[in-house]
């Protein structure tokens, strides 16, 4: 798989490519959106990396180009637990983690990092490249999914306070 990005004034685009059982897809669009995909037929002898690589070509040559992982914002969502939580939080944990992964791969905004649960609370971690679009289209998929109660979403970066991004009104503290 490949992620490439590409600044344009204040639109963040992204393209992303990979090749699956005989078939390049190409994923592409503005950051916290859905895009647009296409499928090419990939021949049985075609190097899956190479076939990549000469998709990208005339997109690295515009001026796109892999993410910087120091760029990338640090997310966490987390909800509260009683103790150190039940087989139900485990699973809604996952639940979680799958339904970020989606979102955030098909919208280009970044990807899950995992999760662990502690006494009282869970997290999710994510790093994304856009921490604002990704806290509204984060906020979005878990109302839909009944998953936003109790949720709170911060940027966690190393070595500074916690900012909460959602709830707006989250008086706080934060801890990871």
């Amino acid at each position: 798989m490949l992620k490439l990005y590409k600044k344009e004034g204040d639109t963040l685009r992204y393209w992303v490519a990979w090749v699956h059982e005989g078939k390049l897809t190409v994923h592409s669009g503005i950051v916290g959106e859905s895009g647009k995909e296409q499928e090419t037929p990939v021949p049985e002898d075609e190097d899956p990396d190479m076939v990549i690589a000469q998709a990208a070509e005339s997109l690295v040559d515009a001026g796109y180009d892999e993410p910087d992982p120091d760029a990338m914002v640090p997310l966490v969502v987390q909800y509260p637990l009683q103790g150190k939580g039940t087989g139900q939080d485990f699973e809604k944990r996952h639940a979680v983690e799958e339904l970020l992964t989606n979102v955030l791969g098909w919208s280009g905004n970044g990807e899950v990092e995992g999760g662990e649960s502690q006494p009282g609370r869970m997290n999710v971690f994510c790093h994304v490249m856009d921490a604002e679009i990704a806290a509204r289209t984060l906020v979005e998929v878990l109302d839909d999914e009944d998953l936003l109660e109790g949720a709170l979403i911060a940027i966690v970066r190393e070595g500074e306070e916690p900012q909460v991004l959602w709830p707006q009104d989250y008086p706080g503290p934060f801890r990871v």
